[in-house]
């Protein structure tokens, strides 16, 4: 029997990199996967993948910023699968320019754009879930980022919205425990798309973010990143909640 045989997993942004590497790895458990995804054709895509890993799935557009999208899509997750038992909040802002910048070079329109997808995506997906997780408990997996916890030179608005939803997570964690709902964060490093188009403007990142970590490598999107999702979306994690995984290869280790 497979660790999420029967559940129901919804994964945001999950057409690509990251999000499309934990969609398979939590369907190649059993989980039925609902993509919410901007881009139509990529949650197609990354929809026929996971039936292809033999589980069922669902694509939905959703621009996660927007309540009333997030609302449909939970509720046709709901009707299609009947229930939502796993939430992955992977999507974020990767416009062309989300790049570095100097703490001066931000501007507000930088903010509200990292704010509106990671922070406001993960807040509205969260709040739509809970009547479902409420009836039968749950699991919630939000995606943050070492450049906010380790507050990275050139990340000023993306850091701060990681950080903000490490705090949406802690308290929600405290608030929901005993409707057995677990919350908790992943910090990942993965090669995806679109960092492989960031560290081709910014080769001396990836040499040195290679140089610091013990693995000497970047993640796997599937292998690395998903499995650990699905330590996080299984019963094995039952007894963890409210905590942060930094999964990259020892990049960040705290004491």
């Amino acid at each position: 029997m497979a660790k999420l045989d029967g559940k129901v997993a919804i994964v945001t942004g999950g057409g690509q990199g990251i999000g499309r590497g934990i969609a398979l790895a939590l369907a190649r458990e059993g989980a039925a996967i609902s993509i919410a995804e901007l881009d139509p054709s990529r949650g197609a895509d990354a929809a026929l993948e996971v039936e292809k890993a033999g589980a069922r799935a669902l694509a939905t557009v959703c621009d996660v910023s927007l309540r009333a999208q997030v609302e449909t899509v939970v509720e046709a997750t709901a009707r299609e699968f009947g229930g939502v038992d796993i939430l992955v909040n992977n999507a974020t802002w990767t416009g062309s320019d989300s790049g570095m910048k100097s703490f001066l070079e931000h501007s507000e329109e930088d903010l509200d754009r990292h704010f509106a997808v990671a922070v406001k995506g993960t807040f509205h997906f969260m709040q739509a879930s809970f009547p479902h997780m409420a009836q039968r408990g749950g699991k919630i997996i939000n995606l943050a980022s070492s450049a906010g916890s380790e507050r990275s030179v050139g990340f000023a608005a993306y850091a701060a919205a990681k950080e903000a939803v490490r705090a949406l997570t802690g308290v929600a964690a405290r608030e929901w425990g005993d409707q057995r709902i677990n919350v908790n964060v992943i910090c990942p490093s993965a090669a995806t798309p679109s960092s492989e188009h960031f560290f081709e403007e910014h080769p001396e990142v990836l040499e040195r973010v290679i140089a610091a970590s013990p693995a000497g490598r970047l993640g796997d999107p599937e292998i690395d990143i998903g499995r650990a999702v699905v330590f996080l979306a299984s019963s094995d994690s039952d007894f963890i909640t409210g905590q942060t995984l930094w999964v990259d290869g020892g990049n960040t280790i705290h004491s």
